[in-house]
């Protein structure tokens, strides 16, 4: 990252937000991404920004020195398209991680960009995430930038697998960012043409994008969210890998492995069990053949997953579901208690991960470049604890 990299802009002007939010699907013209951010501390009691500002994609020096006019739009695009370096997102990065940032609090950071990262923005995003394990981050784009392309559409579930929250930016945020970062001189957020259809059209096109399972997840990003804890804050979604296996007679063959998170979605706040059941439905099940599906899971189900997974269950006999859990989820809840109880009515097995079972993930479903997996202190007391509470709500 350059080490040079300006200061941030307070805000920018109307006619500039306009043109470079504009929600349209498919836009020519906009050869440089905006970026506004948002950083706050989390449990700050003030519940204030600790930062906000403004970036947008640089043009290198060598472009810029003794020129009195505006630059090409071919000199514009190959700037964007070849200087990463100089990306909006990487601009960002390179002021933050400046700031000699505490290592003990917990960061977390809100973009508002007018397209989403390129391929090697989110290479360097990953690598920041998996640095810094007490940061955050959601992404809420304005549009999204060659989303037929294989490579953008892979680096949108690189963000996605990096535990990067990655949405389409609706009206709320739009007006939002208009209250916050444009000089709007008292004027409302007036939003374009066809707004509520290109939201629509945009929100379909990341969900189809994100839809399909990850094939695994990197190694911050399991030991934060799998970490066994008996009290474990922060951790705010549910991570789930799965191996689905086809039964033959007296014996299973492998079929398919993955792993889904909860998808950032306003309609229906999709969680990780639900992501799981619309795939395998739409994509798998076959009456003809008997499955056995394995979940590893970093939080129980809520009593509504509870429920579907139950449901789905009784109506599909052919499929046999064994969750191993790595924590519970509110377990002195009656409600989140009856739903467990529902699942092992239904003949779901549940279990908790022991050290064996995170060693199994960790080999299996994380990209682990060769290292071998490193238990955390408390693994074995913390596997008794919930085994135990386990027991009893299953009674």
């Amino acid at each position: 990252m350059n080490p040079q990299i300006r200061n941030p802009m307070e805000g920018m002007y109307r006619h500039t937000f306009n043109y470079n939010f504009e929600n349209e699907p498919i836009l020519y013209g906009r050869s440089y991404t905006w970026l506004c951010y948002e950083v706050k501390i989390r449990k700050d009691p003030s519940k204030l920004p600790w930062d906000t500002g403004v970036f947008r994609d640089q043009v290198r020096p060598k472009l810029q020195s003794n020129r009195r006019y505006e630059l090409s739009n071919w000199e514009c695009r190959k700037h964007v398209y070849f200087q990463p370096q100089y990306h909006a997102e990487m601009c960002f990065l390179s002021w933050f991680c400046g700031n000699q940032l505490p290592a003990n609090k917990r960061f977390q950071i809100t973009w508002f960009v007018s397209w989403n990262p390129c391929p090697d923005c989110v290479t360097k995003v990953t690598e920041f995430l998996a640095e810094h394990p007490n940061v955050t981050l959601t992404i809420s784009v304005a549009r999204l930038y060659y989303y037929r392309g294989k490579d953008w559409r892979r680096a949108l579930r690189r963000l996605h697998q990096a535990g990067a929250r990655v949405k389409i930016m609706d009206y709320e945020e739009f007006a939002y960012c208009w209250e916050n970062f444009v000089y709007n001189e008292g004027q409302s957020f007036m939003p374009w043409d066809k707004f509520d259809d290109n939201y629509a059209s945009l929100h379909c096109k990341l969900k189809e994008i994100l839809r399909n399972p990850m094939k695994a997840m990197y190694p911050h990003t399991f030991y934060f969210h799998f970490e066994n804890l008996q009290k474990a804050y922060g951790r705010n979604e549910t991570w789930l890998c799965f191996a689905v296996e086809i039964i033959k007679q007296h014996s299973t063959v492998p079929w398919k492995t993955g792993v889904f998170r909860n998808q950032v979605d306003p309609e229906t706040h999709c969680h990780a069990e639900r992501c799981f059941l619309s795939w395998f439905c739409d994509n798998t099940l076959s009456p003809k053949k008997n499955y056995q599906v394995t979940w590893y899971i970093s939080w129980s189900p809520c009593p509504e997953c509870a429920g579907e997974v139950a449901e789905f269950l009784a109506t599909h006999s052919n499929v046999k579901l064994t969750i191993y859990t790595a924590r519970l989820y509110y377990f002195w809840d009656t409600d989140y208690q009856e739903g467990l109880r529902s699942l092992s009515e239904e003949g779901a097995s549940m279990e908790i991960m022991g050290y064996e079972d995170f060693k199994y993930c960790w080999e299996n479903f994380v990209c682990d470049d060769g290292e071998p997996f490193k238990p955390w202190k408390g693994i074995n007391t913390n596997f008794r604890f919930l085994e135990r509470r386990l027991w009893k709500i299953l009674q």
